[in-house]
């Protein structure tokens, strides 16, 4: 459709990566497919009606959370829509509600210990470096992955890393004491002449799927399935369960344009609930 092709050009610009584009697309293209089940007219006569038809279509299909990400999809494609003159009134879709409590996806403090404990055991600087750069930053493992040794600035009590995330956006993570330690014991045994990514393994530069491997042998000594993921997750939950810490603190460190996403954090263990009941008399 010339319509798609216009939205994808606009996606281009935007900056959004190959992979988030194919997903808007494949969300608008099972809303358009729907739309022109439901009536003749074409896409300029929208009514806000049909947006909320749409959104019962969905949370009656799907799970609330593949729901909402074909609205915020639909909310996209719908705001262009307006912005391009196509349609004369501004839509909006309301995402879906969800009660039920987000599912702890960290590690408790005492299966990282474990896991921590069999990395240093191990000896190796370079995973060390690895899981203290996941565990105290936070950041993705694609972001782990693109560290350069100049993005890196460490002086005696300080240390900076400089992140580029999702969308090419840079943004600056401050490197605490473990973290800056961990560094530099690995640059001391770091290959020379490798090029300028921070992590070089046997063959290069390590790529997500080395960093994934290495994280698995660890958490299989201890009988846990571990991925860079959790070790993000379980700092984000230790920050939000930290009242000093402001949520858009959080939210500058993990890298999230919207404050709303920090709201992914908010899980809760089994065993929060069990402390909260028991402590009422």
């Amino acid at each position: 459709m010339e319509l798609l092709k216009r939205y994808e050009q606009y996606l281009i610009n935007e900056g959004k990566s190959q992979k988030t584009i194919e997903a808007y697309l494949r969300d608008i293209h099972l809303f358009l497919e729907w739309y022109n089940k439901q009536t003749d007219h074409g896409i300029e006569t929208l009514q806000q009606f049909e947006l909320n038809d749409y959104r019962k279509e969905l949370e009656r299909t799907g799970t609330i959370k593949t729901a909402n990400r074909k609205i915020s999809s639909v909310n996209r494609f719908v705001d262009w829509l307006y912005e391009q003159g196509i349609i004369k009134e501004k839509l909006h879709v309301q995402s879906i509600k969800d009660m039920t409590p987000l599912e702890f996806k960290g590690l408790d403090e005492s299966v990282e210990k474990k896991l921590r404990k069999e990395i240093y055991l191990a000896g190796n600087k370079l995973h060390i470096c690895i899981f203290e750069l996941l565990r105290n930053t936070g950041i993705r493992v694609s972001e782990l992955c693109n560290i350069e040794l100049e993005h890196i600035t460490i002086s005696e009590k300080k240390g900076i890393l400089r992140v580029r995330g999702k969308g090419d956006q840079w943004r600056t993570v401050h490197l605490n004491k473990t973290a800056r330690e961990a560094i530099e014991e690995y640059l001391k045994v770091r290959p020379k002449n490798k090029g300028n990514k921070l992590l070089i393994g046997q063959r290069g530069a390590l790529k997500r799927n080395a960093i994934d491997i290495i994280l698995k042998q660890y958490g299989k000594k201890i009988g846990v399935n571990v991925s860079a993921h959790m070790l993000r997750h379980s700092l984000a939950y230790k920050l939000i369960n930290n009242p000093s810490v402001a949520i858009t603190t959080i939210q500058s460190i993990l890298g999230h344009r919207h404050l709303s996403t920090v709201a992914i954090y908010t899980q809760t263990k089994q065993k929060d609930q069990e402390e909260a009941l028991e402590s009422i008399d």
